[in-house]
């Protein structure tokens, strides 16, 4: 008797086991056909016992498995070539409900009573497929953010060395990966840095003390071709399978520490500028009011002079007013200069008929003309003409340009003076006969304290900074000053102010 309840107990501990285990248990005849299932197996494929007692157990699988396993079935018996018995691997099982599903299938032999049998042990392995496809999808991210991210990535072991690095550091110090693998990071560094960082992860490792680890912080990159950069670099731990490992994020900030010292530089000119217009304008109000009375002084002294004093005394009061006269105009143009390099300088748009202008603008000069001996002729300008801009303005580079003229023609000469219509808007021009501007000096025109060498004994004062003040003007009027010149036969120079401006108003 206690031998049967020992039987008995042994199978109903084997019973309560095969009922109760998350996988499917199928017992197979030689033939293939299902003997007995548990009843994990019917929860797996939705069938019942009686629904599958007798059947081919390629019911539960679909096709080409349910085919396969028929022809291995028939293999095994008739060679006894063992490819699926004894041998785990993963299917496709087919649910009642005609759905199909990830399964884990292992196939074994056994003898009951004389008669081969097979067991079949299944396991639905959906949920696991599910997490894999999961994790596949992260990993395939996280390597395409790593691959695509422009800081570069490198991994540490815990004695410095390389283990891995994403494209972008590869791209930043000129490596790839096969040269950088198990070298010790510091590699990546110039000196003094890279003796440091040895130094830094020794300490931290024995003492545990962070300074680095944690901490981002700027240093200098040390490429392959030896070239160094600024670089941006922040160190994190990590733990991998219960080893310690260190992340390396690094930036190249070569563009931003650029864009910094271009701040910087831009910062210090708009100082030096700000102290410069202070004193420009201190210092020009402090020379104007002297030299204004000055020149108000000598004038009356002139008067004076030239019915009682001697011809030096004369010739010494001339002299110093002509002076007063240059020195004012220095203080003038430097003051117009400082209000162009600052874009200080206000205009005051409005409509103006061009024909009394530019007579306007001769008679203003006409003492630039009695005095070097030449006549300023209007030659052609539209009557109706008009045109939109700072009268003001226009006519200082009129009496520059004419008196310029003046003084590098010929004595008895004629300058003319014209307007004209052209498709985009309108030129005034200023031509003269003189000797024309010397090859060597064309290019140079427009630049400031520049005057062409000349021959002519006659005086040719001026500051230099005439022309460069003119061509700024019209070009806030948005148009452009440009001349043309022959050597030894005269200059032409041009004003082009733009139709749409007489139209529509003041630039902006």
């Amino acid at each position: 008797m206690k031998g049967q309840d020992a039987v008995n107990d042994l199978l109903s501990r084997t019973k309560a086991i095969v009922e109760t285990i998350v996988d499917g248990v199928i017992t197979i005849s030689d033939r293939g056909l299902i003997e007995t299932v548990n009843p994990a197996v019917e929860k797996i494929f939705g069938y019942r016992l009686d629904e599958l007692s007798g059947q081919n157990v390629s019911m539960l699988m679909p096709n080409p498995y349910q085919r396969e396993h028929d022809s291995y079935l028939s293999n095994y018996l008739s060679t006894g070539e063992k490819k699926i018995i004894g041998i785990g691997r993963e299917v496709t099982g087919r649910r009642k409900d005609g759905s199909t599903f990830p399964l884990e299938l292992a196939i074994s032999e056994m003898e009951v009573n004389g008669q081969r049998m097979f067991t079949g042990i299944v396991r639905d392995i959906s949920l696991r497929k599910a997490t894999e496809e999961k994790l596949r999808e992260l990993l395939t991210r996280t390597k395409a953010i790593l691959d695509t991210i422009v800081d570069g990535v490198i991994t540490i072991s815990d004695r410095g060395c390389i283990e891995t690095v994403n494209p972008a550091a590869e791209k930043i110090f000129g490596y790839r990966l096969d040269e950088l693998s198990g070298k010790n990071v510091s590699m990546l560094m110039p000196d003094p840095y890279r003796h440091e960082h040895d130094q830094y992860l020794k300490n931290y490792l024995h003492t545990g003390e962070k300074k680095i680890i944690g901490i981002g912080r700027e240093v200098t990159g040390l490429r392959k071709d030896g070239t160094t950069f600024p670089l941006e670099l922040a160190i994190s731990e990590m733990e991998v399978n219960g080893q310690r490992m260190f992340t390396g994020i690094v930036r190249d900030i070569s563009e931003r520490k650029e864009t910094e010292e271009k701040l910087r530089e831009a910062m210090r000119r708009v100082h030096e500028q700000r102290i410069k217009d202070e004193f420009i304008a201190t210092v020009s109000h402090e020379l104007r009011t002297p030299l204004t009375s000055i020149k108000a002084s000598l004038e009356l002294i002139i008067g004076k002079a030239v019915a009682k004093g001697s011809d030096q005394e004369k010739m010494l009061i001339t002299i110093a007013h002509k002076n007063s006269d240059r020195l004012l105009l220095l203080i003038n143009d430097i003051l117009d200069i400082s209000k162009i390099e600052s874009e200080k300088m206000k205009l005051n748009f409005r409509r103006v008929r061009l024909h009394s202008f530019l007579e306007t603008a001769i008679s203003d000069n006409q003492a630039y003309a009695e005095k070097h001996h030449v006549k300023f002729v209007l030659i052609d300008c539209p009557g109706n003409l008009h045109i939109y801009v700072d009268p003001d303005r226009l006519m200082q580079v009129m009496s520059n340009l004419m008196s310029n003229a003046a003084k590098f023609s010929h004595q008895n000469s004629q300058i003319e003076i014209e307007a004209r219509r052209r498709d985009d808007g309108i030129r005034i021009t200023v031509r003269d006969y003189g000797p024309g501007i010397p090859l060597d000096f064309q290019n140079r025109v427009f630049e400031k304290f520049t005057q062409a060498d000349t021959s002519d004994k006659r005086e040719m004062s001026g500051t230099g900074l005439g022309l460069h003040i003119s061509k700024a003007i019209i070009e806030r009027h948005h148009g452009e000053l440009s001349f043309d010149t022959v050597v030894g036969k005269g200059t032409e120079f041009h004003v082009d102010l733009k139709q749409q401006l007489q139209r529509q108003g003041s630039p902006q």
